[in-house]
């Protein structure tokens, strides 16, 4: 009945659930790699998208990339969650691009498929530099005179290259990353392989990757350039990182011009026209492999109050008004603005008076992924009840950065707050971004008096008819249930599926931590989880193993490339601390 009454007063209240898919070309040729997106929009808890069947081609890679907006006609902030694929058909004609199911907000819901047409494979010049006159001679150079090496003529004008704006960074700075293709041939190129940039938290710093190529100058000659990947990526830890290399399969066709003697018979047939053969040509290319080194942040001078944060920011902390009564709903407002790991920011500690007791913050993140390094903010916002009548003072709060161009701890302090809680009715939420605004009562809150009313009735009915006898029975104890907390991660797992095992582990964890410490929901976190389980006589051991594989839960949001061995791994940590926590 609760459950029922929950659904009906918040019908039409969250942000509308969007599933959707999207191909980057409705026409492509045989053999030509295109991508596939699976986007998801409006949810509350990460989806869970499971990709469909693609028999009928040949899948390249497959990654997960997780996108922040503003909608510029009402300024609405829109996070997108999406599965990317490469895919490359296996024959020319019309086909399907089947929809896939997802799991969002506890629902399962299912894309729209999308026609896309296979025509047959063409060998060209890239699209939008078929001109008469070619900037890159490629018809030239397609041609080889006798004696002219096939394989030299290849590698002098087709490669593959990494490169990093940085070669030593300290751990949570920003670096940017490129993977580029640079042709002077007639090519039709496909990706086989795409690096894997484990340790690192990234951000995609392009939508699509099937874009028309670019010119670039290198030493002097113009090549045709194509994004493999680009990325900004931030260093987990400190050391030697050696980044994965980028694969790409080209094939060309060149025309092998034959040395016939002047006058010959055959040229007179051929009205002077020298014969030639065709030659197809595969070449299998490989990126150099990047070695970039990780700084630890420096510890001298480290602030108590550093949780990670690397890059220039500030911190505000608002409340739109301060005159309150009892019981009002405050919202509080910590903004940090600035250029870095934003992705990565967690939210400062604030000493909250007494008697204010806050639940986990709402958090919302917006930058502009295009530009280097990241420009934009993360919020988080607090809400409590007002508590009695009185002053509070929320103290001023330091949220500490490194700044990796001065290499100094650097601190942003917001101002104090002042709470007056007079007598009075409560009122509605006090929002800390829009100005109150006088609303009709929703109908859904009537409904909701009338079946409340209804219900109290009921129940003080029950209360006060007298008891009917029964004859005495012997109360059978109930079978204790067991339940298997790491059964979800552990099927998530079974399924590949890396993102939603991490999930699943963390609220494994939270919930074992939680019952075990009985604390406020308020005082879940790792710093006050340590400290109780200590008290209550955990080991050292079990809680920095806790607390370990919380930090790679945390981490996985931000750098999916995961592989099965740190899972599995993981999974051992956490099914060791459930075990000592259930004793």
């Amino acid at each position: 009945m609760l459950s029922v009454l929950f659904a009906v007063l918040t019908t039409g209240l969250a942000a509308q659930v969007k599933f959707y898919t999207q191909v980057s070309e409705a026409e492509i040729s045989m053999g030509q790699p295109f991508q596939v997106q699976y986007i998801a929009e409006g949810f509350s808890d990460t989806p869970q998208i499971f990709s469909p069947n693609f028999s009928q081609f040949t899948v390249h890679d497959v990654f997960e990339n997780k996108t922040t907006s503003v909608q510029s006609a009402n300024l609405k902030l829109v996070i997108g969650y999406s599965r990317i694929i490469w895919l490359s058909a296996k024959r020319t004609g019309t086909f399907i691009i089947p929809g896939a199911t997802a799991i969002i907000n506890g629902k399962r819901m299912k894309s729209n498929p999308v026609k896309i047409i296979i025509r047959a494979r063409r060998i060209t010049a890239p699209t939008g530099f078929e001109k008469s006159v070619e900037p890159v001679p490629m018809t030239e150079l397609s041609k080889l005179k006798p004696g002219d090496d096939l394989e030299k003529r290849v590698r002098e004008n087709l490669f593959l290259r990494a490169e990093s704006n940085k070669s030593s960074v300290y751990v949570g700075e920003a670096m940017l990353l490129s993977y580029k293709m640079y042709s002077r041939l007639r090519t039709q190129s496909r990706i086989l392989k795409r690096p894997s940039l484990t340790g690192l938290s990234i951000v995609e710093m392009v939508d699509r990757y099937d874009r028309e190529p670019e010119m670039e100058n290198i030493n002097g000659l113009l090549f045709y350039s194509s994004l493999v990947r680009k990325v900004q990526g931030f260093a987990l830890q400190p050391g030697s990182m050696q980044l994965d290399i980028a694969e790409v399969a080209s094939d060309m066709r060149f025309e092998r011009l034959a040395d016939r003697k002047i006058g010959s018979v055959g040229d007179i047939l051929n009205g002077g026209a020298t014969q030639s053969t065709w030659i197809d040509h595969t070449a299998n290319l490989e990126s150099n492999r990047l070695t970039i080194q990780v700084k630890p942040l420096p510890t001298q001078n480290q602030p108590a109050a550093f949780a990670g944060a690397v890059g220039n920011f500030s911190m505000t902390v608002t409340c739109s008004r301060n005159d309150i009564h009892p019981g009002d709903l405050v919202k509080i407002l910590v903004k940090i603005t600035g250029t870095g790991n934003i992705p990565l920011i967690v939210a400062p500690e604030i000493k909250w008076p007494a008697g204010v007791d806050t639940a986990d913050p709402a958090v919302k993140e917006d930058f502009n992924k295009f530009i280097y390094p990241l420009d934009g903010y993360k919020s988080f916002e607090y809400t409590f009840a007002a508590p009695d009548t009185g002053n509070y003072i929320i103290p001023a709060t330091d949220f500490v950065y490194f700044n990796p161009a001065t290499h100094t701890y650097q601190v942003s302090r917001s101002d104090s707050i002042e709470l007056k809680v007079t007598p009075g009715a409560a009122r509605a939420a006090i929002d800390t971004t829009t100005e109150n605004k006088t609303t009709k009562r929703p109908l859904q809150l009537y409904w909701f008096a009338v079946v409340a009313g209804i219900i109290v009735l009921w129940v003080t009915y029950q209360f006060l008819r007298p008891a009917k006898k029964t004859p005495a029975k012997q109360e059978q104890p109930k079978p204790v249930v067991q339940v298997d907390l790491l059964a979800p991660p552990r099927a998530a797992l079974i399924n590949g599926d890396i993102l939603a095992f991490y999930q699943e582990l963390a609220r494994a964890l939270w919930i074992a931590t939680a019952d075990y410490c009985q604390v406020q929901p308020s005082a879940v976190n790792k710093r006050n989880i340590a400290a109780v389980l200590g008290s209550r006589g955990i080991d050292e051991a079990t809680i920095n193993d806790l607390l370990a594989v919380l930090n790679e839960c945390e981490w996985a949001l931000y750098a999916p490339e995961h592989e099965i061995s740190n899972a599995e791994a993981a999974l051992q940590k956490a099914t060791a601390v459930t075990d000592r926590l259930s004793r």
